[in-house]
């Protein structure tokens, strides 16, 4: 099992939490990147290291989903093109049984989008997530990882009320969550992450998104040491309403939903060291944009 959670440890720490912003559920997005957390979640650096990690994301939709799932915006179209680095670090310290880590995430934008009212492209820095404590805790038998992180995002993304397209929310965001790794069987893997979205409101349009939860899985097999096959995907649901000026949007308080799935591959070129390729396939979407997600993540200790 040691020579098992070796070789896993640096791809768990793929896809541990990064944001890519567009903006929030006023316009149908919010400020975590659902689905990016489908790789060994409960799995932080050990005590003294610091691993490095890239997320690169490619989204495309065509289809802006009311709230019976019906194309809500002729015309409309959005992608996304988002590059992300991360850095994060165990220390040397820990809290009885929990490990202590920290971690800051910088993601770059390139934004489009189409709609009967305008076309915009954006290409700027996006919200900046910070973790500056995240607990960690494995059992004995080394079969179970977790961790928690209260982490937050600031409005550091540029951002014009005037302007169609923006990469950065004008909020900060709440975002706290716990990463989960379980291996029933030493070749198979179960990984999830849940987490909730609370955001401050947007002074400059008196809007206020409502909060949401998010849940991203990985049910994986690994073929040998290196090579690891799984379905993954993410739920989506928005469970307070959005307002503005006080008042509810909408009869149905423009509440968020969204399901995705597809298949993953991770290939491990050392101990520490790896690469996922997902795509995920976006369903059952209510008030937001429906589209499909290619991931590429890749990670190695510093």
């Amino acid at each position: 099992m040691k020579s098992i959670f070796t070789r896993l440890l640096g791809a768990g720490l793929i896809a541990s939490a990064i944001a890519v912003p567009a903006r929030a559920t006023e316009n149908g997005q919010i400020s975590y990147p659902f689905g990016v957390n489908t790789v060994l979640d409960g799995l932080l650096p050990p005590p003294g290291g610091t691993q490095f990690f890239n997320y690169s994301l490619f989204y495309s939709a065509s289809k802006f989903a009311d709230s019976n799932g019906h194309n809500a915006v002729p015309g409309f179209h959005s992608s996304v093109i988002g590059e992300a680095p991360r850095v994060a670090h165990t220390w040397g310290k820990t809290l009885g049984p929990f490990t202590i880590s920290s971690s800051v995430i910088v993601p770059m934008l390139h934004l489009h989008l189409s709609t009967p009212s305008g076309t915009g492209n954006r290409t700027a820095l996006g919200d900046i997530i910070f973790e500056p404590l995240m607990l960690g805790y494995a059992t004995p038998s080394k079969t179970l990882f977790a961790y928690f992180s209260p982490s937050f995002a600031a409005p550091t993304g540029a951002y014009s009320v005037n302007r169609i397209t923006n990469t950065g929310l004008n909020t900060y965001a709440f975002l706290p969550y716990l990463g989960v790794t379980w291996f029933p069987h030493p070749d198979w893997e179960i990984s999830t992450v849940t987490l909730l979205e609370m955001n401050s409101p947007n002074h400059a349009t008196q809007y206020h998104s409502g909060a949401v939860a998010v849940l991203d899985y990985l049910i994986g097999y690994s073929l040998n040491q290196r090579l690891q096959l799984g379905v993954q995907g993410t739920f989506l649901k928005q469970f307070t309403d959005d307002t503005q000026n006080g008042v509810k949007v909408g009869p149905d308080g423009f509440r968020g939903q969204a399901v995705a799935i597809g298949p993953q591959l991770r290939y491990m070129w050392g101990p520490a060291s790896g690469v996922v390729v997902k795509y995920q396939h976006e369903f059952a979407v209510r008030n937001r944009p429906q589209g499909d997600k290619l991931w590429v993540q890749f990670s190695f200790p510093l």
